[in-house]
Formats: structure tokens, C-alpha cells, sequence
């Protein structure tokens, strides 16, 4: 997510089935599989695991990353043979989670772990992010970065395979509903959830109710009609303008998840929100209520809200359908769905609303007193921080648009999507000329814009 915006029943008892749909495409087969089982109790923060991980990287054969709260009992192969492993002393850390080395290499990566969380039911701690395994007194929310299931890991990259499809068993003593990123929620404390699409796996278990429309779901918090109308009436409506411009329609409709953070008293407070995308789910703090609130309300506040939503709904084409990589990385996951949300907010909030965010974010470039790096000198050592990815990336990308016209930068977008992460400024280069951008012009937009890392056009 963008953090400026975030103003800034029945259970399944069954065994696993070893395999999966068989709808499932090669391409699918191909990715990342996790199966097996987690049991969680809200009451008491225990967490116990036993997961398997199949088709991993060949970068990261010899590595995974667990939470570091979590203590592993034993790893073993698929057949239950067991493997050894490395990390307990002087461990490797990434992030929140601890690096295990395998002493040899396993097609099929079983681990069996278990660990406890600290509990916060006055909502009462120093912080809370997307990466903690949050137990709050009545909910347990793991997100993927959290690293709650085993995550193939390349060391050298120091990248985690945060993305699996998933066959898993989830019990949750306390837990009126459960919810996997990607599959509809279960009522009942126990539940199989299957995906045959790869996915970032968060698991939320919560007591509230569920709201189902048909184009959003609404987890953790009821809200009346005419809110409930209000949200689904601007999801519908971005949808319908990403799927015109993309020329694909969504297949994923977004899951609004009301979580109450770990410090949701002090945020109370200081009337300050948090929220994060795990596409599908969309997870705000406190309130989604408030959220439509500033909808139903109109002016800024709801210009704001459907350019966020829009933002979110822009990572179904960057983020899900095309899973960018390389030095590029961040400017064709972020800042490309920062440009659709703009583009979004012009066509349902008029020109105006645009013109003036877009505003916004060229006088906080104006502000800076240190140049940004150049997009044509990028590489996989640039520092592109949440300026670069949120507020320059997309000014970048409205000034080709300008240059170009919107026609072939419609067109630039949807090549971007199709193909392949470009690895360097001549593949981004070969993106354009296929979408009919001639090479005079994009040499000129490179010697105007973006060469030096201008903070605007220079002619």
C-alpha cells in the first residue's frame, strides 16, 4: 500500500489430499506449493505448524526462513526422512524471520515448529506492523511477510518466496471465522482452504461477522446498507475503468479486513490509521466503516479513499498477474499502481481531483533538497524508497503519458503487464517501441525527464 495514503460451516476435519485441482494450468503446477496443517489458539498465543514446501526456486534449494518466534522441532523430507539443518546458533536473520541452512538438498521441505505470542487485548503495545504475528485478545493476524509458514529463501538475492499456491488444514481454538488470502472465509473454528493460483498466504482469525456483496467482502466489522453500498460502489466502478484501461478484466474482487491493531489504543488516540494490501485482502485499522464514511461524505475525503482503493485494486495487474522482479522492481509494482489509481481517480472523481493530487505529489518532489536516482541508471543496487516508489515513480510515468500521448502509454502499460520483469534500461526500451512509442520520443522523454533523476521536465 501507499503509506502517504494512509493518512498515510461447517469445518473440515479431513485429511489433506495429496494433490490439487487438476483445472490447476502447467504454469501453476510450476510455482510454489504449501500444504499440511497450522493450529493457532487466540487465548493463549500458541501457534504449532507442520507444513510442507514443494517446487522451490533452484536459487533457494538450500535455505528457508521462519518466523523467529517460532522454534522448529524437526525437518524432514516428504517421505519422513530426516534432514539436517543449520540456525540455531549465530542464525542468519532476515527481517522478522530466522535463516535455516539444509545440510542437503530436498525436493519436498517438511518442518514441524511450534512457538507462542505475546497477547495484547487492551490493544496496547509499543507498535504493530505488517510483519509481527499479532494475536490482540480476540483475532490472530499472520501476513505473509510475518513468515508463519516455512518460505523458500535465496541468500544470495536475500529474496523469500513470500508467494505459494496452498493446500492447508487451519484449526483456531477461539475463532469464529477463518480467512486464506485468496479463498473465502469460513465460519467455524476449523477449515481446508485450497488455491490453485500463487498467493502471498496471510491467515486471519477473527470473532466478527461477514459481509458478503458481489463486489466485496467485508471481514471483521458489520457495517449498515447504505455504507456497505457505498464501498461496493466505488470497488465496482474501479474495476471497471482498471479492466478498460488493462484490457483484463479483475478475477479477484477485494476482502475488506477490519483489524485492530496491536496499538490500536494509541492510534485511537492520535486519530491516526494503518492499512496494507495482501491482494486480494485489503486490511485497515480501526475501522472500514471509515472508509466509507469519507465516501459517503464527498469532497477530498472521498477523493482520497477512491484513489487508495484504486491504488490496491491496481496490484491485481502489478503484484498478481505480472509478479515483478529485478532493479525495476519497485517502480513496476508500486508506481504502476499508483499511475492506474490516478488515472481511476480521474475518471470517477473528475479531473480536478486528479490535477490536484498529481499536484501534490510533484511539490513534495519540488521539496526535496537531494536528487533521486535516475530511472535509466537503476540497478538492483538503487535505493528506491517510498518517495521514489509512491510520489517520483508515478510522475515519471504521467510525464511519458504526456509526451507520448495516452493512446501508446495505454498501450506501454499493457505491454508492461505482458511481458517478462526488463532487466535494464534497453528491455524497458524494447517495451516501448512495442507499444508503438517510436524511439525519437523516448529518447527525448529520457533526455528531458528522467536523465540525473530531474525532479520535473526540462523542455
Amino acid at each position: 500500500m501507499n503509506p502517504s495514503k494512509a493518512l498515510l460451516p461447517a469445518a473440515l476435519a479431513a485429511l489433506l489430499a495429496p494433490a490439487l485441482s487438476q483445472a490447476a494450468s502447467p504454469e501453476q503446477l510450476a510455482t510454489p506449493l504449501t500444504t499440511g496443517s497450522v493450529r493457532l489458539d487466540i487465548a493463549s498465543g500458541r501457534v504449532e505448524g507442520d507444513a510442507c514446501l514443494s517446487n522451490r526456486p533452484a536459487d533457494a534449494q538450500g535455505h528457508f526462513v521462519l518466523n523467529a518466534g517460532l522454534n522448529v522441532a524437526r525437518v524432514t523430507d516428504d517421505e519422513g526422512k530426516p534432514v539436517g539443518f543449520d540456525g540455531w546458533y549465530d542464525p542468519g536473520v532476515d527481517g522478522e524471520a530466522r535463516v535455516y541452512t539444509l545440510a542437503e538438498p530436498t525436493a519436498t521441505l517438511c518442518v514441524q515448529y511450534v512457538g507462542a505470542f505475546p497477547l495484547y487485548p487492551k490493544h496496547d503495545a509499543m507498535g504493530d506492523f505488517k510483519g509481527m504475528m499479532a494475536f490482540n485478545g480476540d483475532s490472530a493476524r499472520f501476513t505473509e511477510q510475518s513468515a508463519w509458514l516455512p518460505q523458500a529463501f535465496d541468500p544470495k538475492a536475500r529474496v523469500r518466496g513470500s508467494e505459494s499456491r496452498y493446500d492447508l488444514q487451519v484449526d483456531c481454538r477461539g475463532c469464529r471465522f477463518l480467512y486464506l488470502n485468496g479463498s473465502p472465509a469460513i465460519e467455524g473454528t476449523q477449515g481446508r482452504f485450497r488455491s490453485d493460483n500463487a498467493r502471498p498466504i496471510l491467515l486471519f482469525g477473527g470473532s466478527g461477522p461477514i459481509t458478503h456483496t458481489a463486489q466485496v467482502t467485508l471481514l471483521n466489522e458489520s457495517l449498515p446498507t447504505p455504507k456497505v453500498d457505498a464501498l461496493s460502489r466505488v470497488v465496482q466502478q474501479v474495476a471497471d475503468v482498471h479492466a478498460r484501461y488493462m484490457g483484463v478484466p479483475l478475477a479477484d474482487r477485494p476482502t475488506f479486513l477490519r483489524m485492530v491493531t496491536l496499538n490500536q489504543a494509541e492510534r485511537d488516540r492520535d486519530g491516526s490509521e494503518w492499512g496494507f494490501a495482501t491482494w486480494p485482502t485489503i486490511a485497515m485499522s480501526g475501522s472500514i466503516g471509515n472508509v466509507a464514511d469519507s465516501l459517503l461524505a464527498g469532497g477530498e475525503q472521498a477523493e482520497r479513499r477512491v484513489q487508495y482503493i484504486a491504488h490496491e485494486m491496481g496490484h491485481y495487474y502489478f503484484g498478481t498477474l505480472n509478479r515483478p522482479q529485478g532493479p525495476y522492481y519497485w517502480v513496476l509494482l508500486e508506481s504502476s499502481a499508483e499511475f492506474l489509481s490516478i488515472k481511476a481517480l480521474r475518471q470517477i472523481s473528475g479531473d480536478a481531483a486528479a490535477d490536484h493530487y498529481v499536484a501534490r505529489l510533484q511539490a513534495t518532489v519540488d521539496a526535496l533538497d537531494t536528487p533521486l536516482p535516475a530511472l535509466d541508471a537503476v540497478d538492483g543496487h538503487s535505493d528506491l524508497g517510498e518517495m521514489y516508489r509512491y510520489v517520483y515513480g508515478p510522475l515519471l510515468l504521467l510525464s511519458l503519458e504526456k509526451q507520448v500521448g495516452e493512446a501508446k502509454m495505454q498501450a506501454f502499460m499493457r505491454g508492461l503487464l505482458a511481458a517478462p520483469s526488463p532487466k535494464d534500461w534497453a528491455e524497458l526500451q524494447a517495451i516501448a517501441l512495442k507499444a508503438s512509442i517510436d524511439a525519437e520520443a523516448w529518447q527525448h522523454w529520457q533526455a528531458s525527464c528522467v536523465a540525473g533523476g530531474r525532479p520535473r521536465c526540462r523542455g
